[in-house]
């Protein structure tokens, strides 16, 4: 895991990242209790550019 600016990076199997991008939505999204939701944008890459 990597934290770059306000992202976290993360080196994740292949056969593993559907579940795990499961699993970080719902911890990111649900972080905190707030009246305002928290948006959270998942995308994959082989690298930090193809990600985005």
């Amino acid at each position: 895991i990597m934290q770059v600016h306000d992202e976290l990076v993360f080196d994740v199997p292949k056969d593993e990242i559907e579940v795990f991008k499961k699993i970080i939505l719902d911890k990111m999204s649900n972080a905190i209790k707030t009246s305002v939701p928290l948006i959270v944008e998942i995308g994959e890459g082989k690298n930090w550019l193809e990600a985005h």
